[in-house]
């Protein structure tokens, strides 16, 4: 051990008694079946003539199948763990096309029917993103709107509603085709929603 060694604080008795544990951990046959299977296939192995000696170093294979197989079965066991998750909040999608009359002057609005009620009672993280020239009110936090005019390509918002909140409202004022994305997420769901604005002035 050298001095530097020597300096260090002991390792807690806790976090030693984890890492033991860690350790001995194995993984399960099915996990280190399915890691193996993801390997290339094995060359073929020339006819040995020295002894076993020239087989394992004539087919390395082998042994570096079995010295990957626990790294391999931890990676498979993440993949599993964040597949599960996924699986279990699959994603709603759904697309909806509107007219919009446009008034001779000044802004036609408009309210976004989302999903929200996929939600139940949970709190639900929004982003709402919308193109050039969109106005939106936002909740202002104090029971009041905040309204917002893009005038950059997209704008981004972020936000979060409860059950029972006033709807989202935009609004454009030029005709043209204006396409809103919403994505809504919670523990109970994850909704995308796409809005296809189509105005006219008559």
């Amino acid at each position: 051990m050298s001095g530097r060694d020597r300096d260090l604080p002991p390792i807690p008795r806790d976090l030693e008694a984890s890492v033991r544990a860690l350790r001995s951990m194995n993984p399960s046959d099915a996990l280190v079946e399915r890691a193996l299977s993801k390997l290339p296939e094995r060359p073929e192995c020339p006819a040995a003539t020295g002894g076993a000696r020239s087989q394992r170093a004539s087919c390395p294979w082998g042994w570096r199948a079995l010295l990957a197989a626990p790294a391999l079965a931890a990676l498979a066991i993440a993949v599993v763990v964040a597949g599960d998750r996924g699986a279990t909040s699959p994603a709603i999608e759904r697309s909806e096309e509107r007219a919009i009359a446009l008034p001779e002057k000044g802004d036609a609005w408009m309210h976004l029917d989302l999903w929200t009620d996929r939600h139940a009672d949970e709190p639900a993280v929004v982003h709402l993103e919308v193109p050039e020239h969109v106005r939106v009110r936002l909740p202002d936090g104090d029971g009041g709107a905040l309204e917002q005019h893009c005038q950059k390509q997209r704008c981004s918002h972020w936000l979060t509603r409860y059950r029972g909140d006033a709807p989202l409202s935009v609004a454009v004022a030029q005709p043209g085709r204006y396409e809103i994305h919403v994505r809504h997420e919670s523990n109970e769901a994850r909704v995308r929603e796409r809005f296809l604005l189509i105005a006219a002035r008559d």
